[in-house]
């Protein structure tokens, strides 16, 4: 058997190595988009799990805050539990660095101050005396562990990871300015840390200093992020739970991992999305190893039909095709392992992005290679390839070998069942809708995936009816308008419909896919357009420069916001302050506004409601408003009452509304600034809004402003219009792997349909010389194979566009609510069919001049021998 595969299969495959090349190259774009999207995504989350543990250390319980950072003098209550073997406090905060001066930091200009700030940094405070039993830090001499003498006696001094000094080449003695709260504070490089746990922390950006130092760079006297334990494995369960019973309001004990998990729950939603998309070029590519066996069985057939008259049973006719596909399967997943983690190298740059964007989870990543995803890839790859020659290993080994021996007649004699099909891709739309209904119902949001793949499955089916009724329909016209040639391409395409339904339907898949993810993507950037809009109504933006890495961490001076509420051209000053909150295993997030401000000023749209009655409801009684995704997530509703563990004590707070929110997935609690100074006892303010006085100069007030922070302290101010590009361009960065996984697919269905066509051609090899014969020209020809390769283009394309359109109101009604809660207004672009048709149809035929100048290059003599 295996000679016989040898002489057959493997003389065949090296003998055309453009056919077997293309069917390779697309089973490898397949698996390399399904490995590739999954290894960025598990290495984003690796690296956030990496930093987890390396910077808990030996660590196996951890105090933390709910509602935001702990008071120090809790470490003293923990410390002394029993059970406690070790314990530490820790303060860890992301700030934005640079080699260099304070000095010459402060000469930079605003326009390149940005740029000139290009590392993010994790800031680890530690009490360096605690940290013996932990082993975070070690020298490099001698990986004999950090003494804290340094850190301790020069009050700037820090320790730099490995990696990170090797990168920007810092050595000891060398100043490194960051910024806290918009001001350059300068430290010392003291020691270069050998630890290979902190150099996959964040990809090694990480500085450790003492506590102290830390407290005091980031003015954040008195607190602290966490408290690290190391505790007797048997008593674990019971020391957490006594301590979580003892803390303070807002304070529990968990395991370090709990973060991770945290983390997960909330971007699982992200992950599974990006990951879903990937299995669209493998099913494209699927169609592609069909077409590419069928054509091998059409160059075999008169070798089949000897093999049989010699005695070669049927199953070892279906063995040689399954081993031709398995040989394609395995070369082509093996390619696909070597191009998916080449595509996860630039793909991790747009899922870590969006993870920062979306969620707040910041890692700086190196692609990791995992086992699993490997296998798993491998693994789809050659059960697509080998479902995919089902069909062809079957159709050699059934038909008789007199009739294979003519080459001639076609192999598809059998006719295809048209009205089966569309019965069946009726029935599997109709089930779609009902599945719709059931997950909107019952709120189970892997039910619009189950319907779009049913969608999917259901215009598959009915591309033989559309292409049957798209035939009879054009070829009038075809008759009138193209001449004799392009209307026997387009009967060529009626009598080889089984084979070229196949590529239509790929082709279908493809365009479906695009076209709804265009619209999906089209709907939500018109919607959060409308929304910073309509919502966000200041005039100028004020943060520090570092205020988005440094985030709860960050705070203006309180005279700032006295002189600036006291500036003419300003109406009124709405302050920003936010903590992340943890409500069982979800993260989210508590922000406290100006409701006073927001009442008169700004323009909230509640999804009930009006901003004025509602804020004003809300700042009279003490109430919260919650952003429509945290209202889906915790199953909250108008009216209803939300229980927060703050540093005051539980707080039972009623919310009076929910507005549109499409800053974040995570989920928001909005409050009045008062009621949140109250809750967390702390009055600190992040940035602010200003709503300037009618014919007020922004630019006047924004050099007034400048003038009022000082030379020391780095403000960025920013136009409202300002404001909504970057808010649309961080939009756009999110969607980016999108459009690659779809440039992937249609690249994929390119390749199918020079394949199909090539099998056509040889299928009809007889009739092509025939017509060579009585004098059909070259270019009579390749006329009717571009036409044909023309009507795929357009009926697949046809045929997409309303499966788009079904699959866009999944995504935007049922995929995204059930996951992210959000809602999106729906809008068609009519010139999008437009592109979407114009742009396959001539990818089509362009694909079409493969196979027509193989047509033309056919010997008419041998084409026509029978015997």
């Amino acid at each position: 058997m295996m000679r016989l595969l040898r002489w057959v299969i493997v003389r065949r495959l090296l003998g055309e190595p453009l056919r077997t090349s293309w069917t390779i190259l697309g089973v490898a774009l397949g698996v390399a988009v399904f490995v590739g999207i999954r290894l960025a995504s598990q290495s984003a989350m690796s690296s956030f799990a990496n930093t987890v543990d390396a910077v808990a250390g030996r660590a196996n319980l951890q105090v933390a805050g709910e509602s935001g950072p702990l008071d120090e003098r809790v470490f003293a209550q923990v410390a002394r539990q029993p059970g406690v073997i070790a314990a530490a406090p820790a303060v860890q905060v992301y700030v934005r660095a640079r080699a260099g001066s304070p000095r010459a930091a402060l000469l930079d200009t605003a326009a390149t101050q940005r740029q000139r700030w290009p590392e993010t940094l994790m800031l680890l405070g530690l009490d360096v005396l605690r940290e013996g039993p932990f082993a975070r830090v070690r020298e490099p001499a001698g990986g004999a562990q950090l003494t804290g003498a340094t850190l301790l006696t020069d009050p700037r001094a820090v320790a730099i990871a490995g990696s990170l000094a090797r990168r920007t080449g810092l050595r000891a003695g060398d100043t490194l300015t960051v910024l806290a709260s918009g001001r350059p504070e300068a430290l010392v490089v003291r020691e270069v840390m050998d630890s290979e746990e902190l150099d996959h922390a964040t990809g090694g950006n990480v500085i450790v200093t003492d506590i102290a130092t830390a407290q005091e760079v980031l003015g954040r006297y008195g607190v602290i992020d966490r408290i690290d334990l190391i505790v007797e494995p048997s008593r674990r369960e019971a020391v957490g739970a006594e301590l979580s019973r003892t803390l303070p309001p807002g304070a529990r004990a968990e395991l370090p991992a709990r973060r991770t998990r945290q983390v997960e729950n909330m971007v699982r939603a992200f992950r599974l999305n990006i990951s879903a998309l990937s299995f669209i070029a493998l099913f494209v590519s699927a169609t592609l190893i069909f077409n590419a066996l069928a054509l091998s069985v059409l160059g075999l057939r008169r070798e089949i039909g000897m093999l049989r008259s010699l005695g070669v049973t049927r199953g070892q006719i279906r063995a040689l095709f399954l081993g031709e596909g398995l040989a394609i399967g395995l070369v082509g997943a093996g390619l696909g392992l070597v191009f998916g983690t080449l595509l996860a190298q630039g793909a991790l740059g747009a899922v870590s992005r969006t993870l920062t964007d979306l969620y707040g989870v910041r890692q700086t990543a190196t692609v990791t290679p995992d086992l699993g995803i490997y296998l798993s890839g491998l693994a789809i790859g050659i059960g697509v390839a080998l479902a995919s020659a089902l069909l062809p290993a079957w159709e050699a080994s059934s038909t008789p070998p007199g009739v294979t021996m003519r080459q001639g007649l076609f192999i598809e004699a059998q006719p295809l069942p048209v009205v089966a099909w569309a019965l069946w891709g009726l029935s599997a739309l109709a089930v779609a809708a009902l599945t719709v209904l059931w997950a909107v119902r019952v709120r189970q949001p892997y039910g619009g995936f189950a319907a779009a793949f049913l969608v999917l499955a259901g215009f598959a089916l009915l591309a033989p009816i559309v292409t049957r009724v798209f035939e009879r329909a054009a070829e009038p016209w075809v008759r009138r308008f193209c001449g004799i040639e392009a209307l026997l391409g387009m009967r060529y395409l009626r009598a080889a419909l089984a084979r070229a339904s196949v590529v239509i339907a790929a082709v279908a898949v493809a365009v479906g896919m695009t076209v709804s993810l265009t619209l999906m993507v089209g709907s939500f950037r018109r919607t959060v357009d409308t929304w910073i809009t309509q919502s966000i109504r200041g005039d100028l933006y004020v943060e520090p420069f570092g205020h988005r890495e440094t985030a709860g961490a960050t705070s203006l001076p309180d005279s700032l916001l006295a002189a600036v509420r006291a500036l003419p051209e300003v109406r009124g000053v709405d302050t920003f302050r936010a903590e992340r909150i943890v409500i069982g295993d979800r993260p989210a997030q508590a922000i406290g506004v100006d409701f006073a401000v927001q009442r008169e000023f700004g323009a909230l749209q509640f999804t009930n409601g009006t901003a004025p009655e509602l804020l004003g409801r809300a700042l009279e009684h003490g109430e919260v408003v919650v952003t429509e995704s945290f209202a889906y997530h915790f199953r909250l509703a108008q009216g209803d009452t939300l229980r927060l563990n703050v540093p005051a004590g539980e707080a039972r707070l009623r919310v009076a509304g929910v507005i549109y929110d499409y800053a974040t997935d995570a989920g928001v609690v909005y409050m009045d600034r008062g009621l949140f100074a109250r809750l967390w006892r702390d009055s600190r303010t992040e940035s602010m809004a200003l709503y300037l006085a009618p014919g007020a100069d922004a630019v006047a007030v924004r050099s007034k402003l400048l003038a009022l922070a000082g030379p020391d302290l780095m403000l960025g101010v920013t136009p409202n219009r300002a404001l909504r590009e970057g808010a649309l361009k961080v939009f756009d960065q999110t969607f980016q792997i999108t459009w690659a996984l779809q440039g992937i697919a249609i690249l994929v269905s390119v390749l199918g349909v020079i394949g199909t066509l090539t099998a056509l051609i040889m299928q009809r090899g007889r009739e092509l010389a025939v017509l060579r014969a009585i004098g059909a020209r070259r270019a009579q020809v390749q006329k009717m194979v571009v036409t044909e390769s023309i009507a795929i283009g357009a009926i697949g394309s046809l045929l997409g566009c309303v499966c788009g359109v079904c699959l866009a109101l999944i995504l935007v009604y049922v995929i995204n609510r059930q996951f992210f809660g959000w809602t999106i207004r729906f809008s068609l672009d009519p010139w999008l069919f437009v592109q979407a048709i114009a742009v396959v149809v001539v990818t089509a035929a362009l694909a079409g001049l493969v196979p027509a100048r193989l047509a033309v290059q056919r010997v008419a003599p041998e084409a026509m021998r029978i015997e």
